[in-house]
Protein backbone atom coordinates (compact mmCIF):
# COMPACT_ATOMS: atom_id res chain seq x y z
CA UNK A 1 0.00 0.00 0.00
CA UNK A 2 2.09 3.12 -1.00
CA UNK A 3 2.02 5.96 1.26
CA UNK A 4 0.60 9.45 0.79
CA UNK A 5 2.76 12.49 0.60
CA UNK A 6 1.15 13.37 4.16
CA UNK A 7 2.07 10.19 5.92
CA UNK A 8 5.96 10.37 4.37
CA UNK A 9 5.94 14.00 5.78
CA UNK A 10 5.20 12.92 9.03
CA UNK A 11 7.22 9.77 8.73
CA UNK A 12 10.23 12.50 7.63
CA UNK A 13 9.65 14.13 10.34
CA UNK A 14 9.86 11.50 13.44
CA UNK A 15 13.54 10.66 11.89
CA UNK A 16 14.23 14.24 11.61
CA UNK A 17 14.76 14.28 15.20
CA UNK A 18 15.43 10.52 15.57
CA UNK A 19 18.38 10.31 13.34
CA UNK A 20 20.58 12.58 15.05
CA UNK A 21 19.71 10.91 18.27
CA UNK A 22 20.31 7.68 17.02
CA UNK A 23 23.71 8.07 15.14
CA UNK A 24 24.62 10.11 18.52
CA UNK A 25 24.03 7.32 20.84
CA UNK A 26 25.42 4.58 18.04
CA UNK A 27 29.05 6.95 18.12
CA UNK A 28 28.56 6.78 21.81
CA UNK A 29 28.39 3.07 22.28
CA UNK A 30 31.08 2.18 19.59
CA UNK A 31 33.54 4.18 21.68
CA UNK A 32 32.75 3.00 24.73
CA UNK A 33 32.63 -0.62 23.56
CA UNK A 34 36.16 -0.49 22.02
CA UNK A 35 37.19 1.80 25.07
CA UNK A 36 36.16 -1.32 27.32
CA UNK A 37 37.29 -4.16 25.17
CA UNK A 38 40.45 -2.88 24.87
CA UNK A 39 41.49 -1.46 28.16
CA UNK A 40 42.68 1.62 26.46
CA UNK A 41 41.78 5.34 25.89
CA UNK A 42 40.25 5.57 22.73
CA UNK A 43 43.17 5.35 19.19
CA UNK A 44 42.83 7.99 17.24
CA UNK A 45 41.56 5.81 14.30
CA UNK A 46 38.24 5.37 16.48
CA UNK A 47 37.69 9.15 16.89
CA UNK A 48 37.64 9.14 12.70
CA UNK A 49 34.93 5.98 13.19
CA UNK A 50 33.17 7.88 15.71
CA UNK A 51 32.66 11.28 13.52
CA UNK A 52 32.27 9.76 10.62
CA UNK A 53 29.05 8.01 12.26
CA UNK A 54 27.91 11.84 13.83
CA UNK A 55 27.95 13.38 10.57
CA UNK A 56 26.14 10.32 8.76
CA UNK A 57 23.39 10.79 11.39
CA UNK A 58 23.26 14.26 10.98
CA UNK A 59 23.64 14.79 7.33
CA UNK A 60 20.31 12.30 7.20
CA UNK A 61 18.40 13.87 10.03
CA UNK A 62 19.20 16.98 7.73
CA UNK A 63 17.59 15.39 4.34
CA UNK A 64 14.76 13.85 7.04
CA UNK A 65 13.65 17.17 8.53
CA UNK A 66 14.20 19.42 5.14
CA UNK A 67 11.82 17.19 3.45
CA UNK A 68 9.17 17.65 6.15
CA UNK A 69 10.22 21.28 6.39
CA UNK A 70 9.50 21.16 2.34
CA UNK A 71 6.10 19.77 2.62
CA UNK A 72 4.61 21.79 5.58
CA UNK A 73 5.94 24.99 3.35
CA UNK A 74 4.47 23.99 -0.32
CA UNK A 75 0.86 22.67 1.76
CA UNK A 76 0.47 25.52 3.80
CA UNK A 77 0.42 23.54 6.57
CA UNK A 78 2.06 24.20 10.24
CA UNK A 79 5.69 24.23 10.35
CA UNK A 80 6.38 24.88 13.71
CA UNK A 81 7.68 20.84 14.41
CA UNK A 82 9.40 20.39 10.68
CA UNK A 83 11.17 23.72 11.87
CA UNK A 84 11.95 22.99 15.04
CA UNK A 85 13.76 19.82 13.55
CA UNK A 86 15.50 21.86 10.58
CA UNK A 87 16.71 23.94 13.48
CA UNK A 88 17.94 21.06 15.28
CA UNK A 89 19.65 19.52 12.57
CA UNK A 90 21.52 22.47 11.77
CA UNK A 91 22.86 23.71 15.46
CA UNK A 92 23.79 20.21 15.53
CA UNK A 93 25.57 20.30 12.15
CA UNK A 94 27.29 23.32 13.10
CA UNK A 95 28.56 21.72 16.78
CA UNK A 96 29.79 18.81 15.09
CA UNK A 97 31.17 20.74 11.91
CA UNK A 98 33.70 22.92 14.99
CA UNK A 99 34.09 19.53 17.05
CA UNK A 100 35.77 17.63 13.86
CA UNK A 101 37.32 20.53 12.78
CA UNK A 102 39.20 21.62 16.14
CA UNK A 103 39.95 17.60 16.14
CA UNK A 104 41.49 17.90 12.69
CA UNK A 105 43.59 20.29 13.21
CA UNK A 106 44.95 19.33 16.75
CA UNK A 107 45.67 16.15 15.22
CA UNK A 108 47.40 18.02 12.44
CA UNK A 109 49.81 20.30 14.85
CA UNK A 110 50.67 16.84 17.21
CA UNK A 111 51.42 15.09 13.71
CA UNK A 112 53.78 18.50 12.62
CA UNK A 113 55.31 18.31 16.30
CA UNK A 114 55.88 15.08 16.75
CA UNK A 115 58.34 15.23 13.79
CA UNK A 116 60.63 17.74 16.61
CA UNK A 117 63.21 16.31 18.39
CA UNK A 118 64.99 18.13 21.02
CA UNK A 119 66.70 15.65 22.33
CA UNK A 120 68.16 15.00 26.00
CA UNK A 121 70.91 17.55 27.29
CA UNK A 122 73.58 15.97 29.46
CA UNK A 123 73.97 18.02 32.97
CA UNK A 124 77.28 19.56 31.42
CA UNK A 125 75.44 21.17 29.01
CA UNK A 126 73.11 22.62 30.71
CA UNK A 127 75.57 24.08 33.07
CA UNK A 128 77.55 25.69 30.49
CA UNK A 129 75.78 29.31 30.05
CA UNK A 130 77.03 29.43 26.50
CA UNK A 131 74.87 26.03 24.89
CA UNK A 132 71.90 26.68 22.98
CA UNK A 133 69.81 23.66 22.31
CA UNK A 134 68.60 22.81 19.02
CA UNK A 135 65.93 20.67 17.94
CA UNK A 136 66.31 18.14 15.00
CA UNK A 137 63.96 16.99 12.46
CA UNK A 138 62.77 13.24 12.52
CA UNK A 139 62.23 11.88 9.24
CA UNK A 140 58.63 11.85 8.23
CA UNK A 141 58.27 7.62 8.03
CA UNK A 142 55.53 5.47 6.64
CA UNK A 143 54.62 4.47 10.24
CA UNK A 144 54.56 7.64 11.58
CA UNK A 145 52.32 9.08 8.27
CA UNK A 146 49.82 6.23 9.22
CA UNK A 147 49.74 6.70 12.81
CA UNK A 148 49.99 10.94 12.92
CA UNK A 149 49.22 12.49 9.56
CA UNK A 150 46.81 10.30 7.70
CA UNK A 151 43.92 10.60 10.53
CA UNK A 152 44.24 14.43 10.68
CA UNK A 153 44.18 14.23 6.94
CA UNK A 154 41.00 12.01 7.24
CA UNK A 155 39.34 14.16 9.74
CA UNK A 156 39.71 17.08 7.69
CA UNK A 157 38.29 15.29 4.56
CA UNK A 158 35.45 14.02 7.26
CA UNK A 159 34.71 17.87 7.70
CA UNK A 160 34.49 18.70 4.60
CA UNK A 161 32.76 16.93 2.92
CA UNK A 162 30.07 16.54 5.79
CA UNK A 163 29.92 20.52 6.23
CA UNK A 164 29.09 20.34 1.82
CA UNK A 165 26.90 17.55 2.14
CA UNK A 166 24.87 19.06 5.31
CA UNK A 167 24.24 22.32 3.35
CA UNK A 168 23.54 20.64 0.42
CA UNK A 169 20.66 19.01 2.42
CA UNK A 170 19.83 21.91 3.90
CA UNK A 171 18.94 23.34 0.77
CA UNK A 172 17.27 20.56 -1.08
CA UNK A 173 14.21 21.18 -2.67
CA UNK A 174 11.90 18.18 -2.20
CA UNK A 175 9.61 17.15 -4.28
CA UNK A 176 6.04 17.36 -2.68
CA UNK A 177 3.71 15.86 -4.70
CA UNK A 178 -0.24 15.81 -3.22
Amino acid sequence: MPKTALARAKNNLAMGFAIPIIGGVSALLIGLVIADLTRTSLDIWVWVAIHLVLGTGLILGTRNSTAAFNYSLHHKSAVGASRGARNLNLILGIVWSAIVTIAAFDKGGQAVSSLVNYGNPTPAEMKNPGWVQTPTLEPLTSLKFLQDFLPALVLILIACAGIFLLLQERSRETSTKK
